[in-house]
């Protein structure tokens, strides 16, 4: 599994939807509710196999394939999606953003123009245009309503071989950050100017994700170094705030949510942590059987995918 969002949940209840995505080149909507009325921290209260295994699990109630996305020529990398506009965008392998209705389970539009696969995405402007990242390093603008690229820019110093593993626009500071491919520092791109510069430095190897929240100035890094990072991005010359240590491999995926992060790692566990107290997470989930390489949460539901192709979703007290 490449990669996974949180739809609308709710704790009370235990039910909720979930987006996956994978290297077999579908995308999934599930809807999932939990087995009983207890839930432990470090459990996970419901499991899927996907996305050609047949579910399993102990004592969980499986999530339910609800719709399904089948169009991309590859793996998807990436994806966003805002069920109240009916929208689902993907990237992938095949160097397309696909534009996709969630009621219709159909692609609406192929944005095409990026020469090599499509690793990273983003809105901005209201939803009203989106940021995709390549594997060149190049960063395309495209408008939704027009579904024509707007602009592009990169790659840094000209040099194709930084692909883009990540990105987060930064609306408030006019800013896109992104975290490519042999670099130890997160680009800084000027969205007036379009112009280049680097920060955030602190990571002793390759960043592999980074993740901000809103209106919040801070940013969460992780890294091959096997370290998770915060920042301020008003201050990106500065050393970082925190350094999240604990797990024992490189840091696939970080989500920012309010005063917590959840990391996930090829050391085949997911940590969360409360960003007040650094020290320690404040739980470490087990439970996959092979590297972790996404994740998402809304409170204290958290979603995890995994190269074993496991959807599982936990709720940690």
């Amino acid at each position: 599994m490449t990669c996974v969002a949180m739809g609308q949940c709710g704790l009370a209840s235990g039910e909720g939807t979930a987006f996956s995505a994978s290297d077999d080149g579908s995308l999934y909507m599930w809807r999932f509710a939990r087995a009983g009325n207890a839930t432990l921290c470090g459990s996970p209260h419901t499991v899927a196999q996907q996305h050609h295994r047949q579910c399993q699990g102990i004592d969980v109630r499986c999530p339910q394939r609800a719709k399904q996305f089948y169009g991309h020529a590859g793996a998807v990398w990436c994806m966003w999606c805002d069920p109240d506009r009916d929208l689902l965008i993907s990237g992938g392998f095949d160097a397309t953003l696909k534009l996709w209705s969630l009621s219709n389970e159909r692609c609406e539009a192929t944005l095409r123009g990026h020469d090599g696969w499509v690793q990273s995405l983003d809105v901005l402007q209201a939803g009203q245009v989106v940021v995709s990242g390549g594997s060149n390093g190049i960063l395309k603008f495209w408008s939704l309503s027009t579904q024509q690229c707007l602009n592009s820019v990169g790659p840094w110093r000209g040099n194709p071989r930084h692909a883009t593993h990540s990105l987060t626009a930064l609306e408030e500071q006019s800013t896109v950050l992104s975290a490519d491919s042999g670099l130890r520092n997160l680009l800084l791109w000027d969205l007036q100017t379009t112009q280049c510069s680097v920060g955030f430095d602190g990571h002793e190897d390759d960043i592999y994700t980074l993740s901000a929240e809103g209106p919040s100035a801070l940013i969460v890094t992780g890294s091959k170094d096997r370290t998770a990072r915060l920042w301020d991005a008003r201050t990106p010359q500065k050393d970082s705030l925190a350094v999240l240590r604990g797990h024992t491999g490189p840091i696939f995926d970080v989500k920012l949510r309010g005063n917590r992060v959840v990391s996930a790692s090829m050391d085949k566990t997911f940590r969360m942590w409360d960003i007040r107290e650094v020290h320690s997470p404040l739980a470490t989930l087990e439970g996959h059987s092979a590297d972790v390489h996404c994740v998402d949460f809304n409170d204290r539901m958290v979603l995890s995918g995994s190269r074993d192709t496991s959807l599982k979703v936990w709720t940690v007290v």
